[in-house]
């Protein structure tokens, strides 16, 4: 009976240390993969998206004591690229200073048309919109803008104007 005991004690142990050696390979496994991904997604972004192609918008809001944004939309060579709906949240982060990666583009080096919209409300809570459309120059290397919301004190309003890096 004590040899049962013992024995089945013994097993139970080396299915205990098999468990921890297999947890520990699954574990060893799934640190791999995710680090895998990682490099896959770098490799990916690199061969779709080089940077004599790419082109970043970020959103930026300077007080918005006179405007809240709503949505914007970004247009190049008359298609729509990229569009945003914001909600409560990343209007306070907004106007407490964070910079909102809008989305990034592929772009062929040269010049190209872009027109942005953003709507939402003024000061007295009126829709309004804020518009722009400016011609870019593309070159080899990567183009990082950023669509600035700008408050005018003077007007008691804001305007929209493109900044780039």
């Amino acid at each position: 009976m004590k040899f049962l005991l013992v024995l089945s004690m013994l097993f139970a142990s080396v299915v205990m240390a098999e468990d921890a050696a297999v947890r520990e390979q699954v574990m060893t496994a799934k640190e791999a993969v995710l680090e895998l991904n990682r490099d896959l997604y770098e490799l990916e972004r690199e061969l779709l998206s080089p940077a004599t192609t790419r082109a970043t918008f970020h959103v930026t809001l300077n007080h918005g004591e006179y405007f809240e944004p709503l949505s914007v939309e970004l247009s190049v060579d008359g298609k729509l690229e990229l569009q945003h709906l914001y909600t409560e949240r990343q209007v306070k982060a907004l106007r407490m200073g964070a910079v909102q990666p809008l989305g990034d583009l592929n772009l062929a080096p040269g010049k190209h048309q872009v027109s942005v919209t953003i709507r939402g409300v003024d000061h007295q809570g009126q829709g309004r919109e804020l518009a722009i459309t400016e011609m870019i120059s593309k070159t080899g290397k990567p183009l990082i803008t950023e669509l600035l919301i700008v408050d005018r004190d003077d007007l008691q309003s804001a305007r929209l104007q493109l900044k780039y890096w």
